[in-house]
């Protein structure tokens, strides 16, 4: 059974995460001859101030692309 774990900067949109999701144990399956239904995928969202990037927080080097993304899921709703 394989299993495939995703780490991501939360803020994307469920309908990409679902996607993700599909997809790569599509490709799992496809490439390990694995039937589809033993793919297990684990995705796991944190927030930009636990990743670091050359030692500064993705919140602060990042800080225009966390913005688009809160104002991206704000306008969704979520």
């Amino acid at each position: 059974m394989p299993l495939v774990r995703i780490d991501l900067m939360e803020g994307r949109p469920p309908e990409m995460i679902r996607e993700l999701h599909e997809r790569v144990a599509a490709l799992v399956a496809e490439i390990t001859g694995s039937p589809l239904d033993r793919i297990r995928t684990y995705i796991t969202e944190f927030p930009p101030s636990a990743w670091g990037i050359g030692g500064v927080p993705a919140d602060v080097s990042r800080a225009a692309e966390v913005e688009a993304r809160r104002a991206a899921a704000e306008a969704r709703g979520s």
